[in-house]
């Protein structure tokens, strides 16, 4: 399994540096089919990380359990941002055309994500070298 995922990466990796490389020599062009490759990726990494937890769950029901958790906690975190985003347009910016009110709450929504889970990241770094420290004594 190790060989095919190495050969996968090998030609993604391939093809994203041609994309790359023919976006910087005309960006006109290729820049729906740049575009359509991260979607295309996105798309691929979304579906993978839906996908192997509920393989694994069959696995081990057990870990059912942990899946359901963590959907809870993503579902919170998200919902949350979503209540807390206020939608309103930015104060001296001159977008054409203006982003309807959706967008702007939608784009609010992911830059909470983003700032709660910062967060969380900074609080989990430092906690765990306290507890490294205090169990190390």
């Amino acid at each position: 399994m190790s060989k095919f995922v190495n050969y996968i990466s090998y030609i993604l990796l391939g093809l994203a540096v041609v994309i790359t490389v023919l976006f910087f020599i005309n960006q006109q062009n290729m820049l729906d089919t740049f575009l359509g490759y991260g979607y295309v990726l996105l798309g691929i990494a979304a579906l993978l990380a839906v996908g192997l937890p509920l393989l694994g769950m069959f696995s081990n029901p057990k870990g059912f359990k942990k899946i359901l958790i963590n959907l809870a906690i993503v579902v919170v975190v998200v919902g949350l941002s979503y209540a807390l985003a206020s939608g309103d347009p930015l104060a001296n910016t001159n977008i054409n055309p203006e982003p309807s009110a959706s967008t702007l709450k939608i784009t609010d929504t992911g830059l909470l994500i983003t700032y709660i889970l910062f967060g969380v990241a900074i609080i989990s770094i430092l906690a765990g070298s306290l507890i490294n420290m205090v169990r190390n004594r």
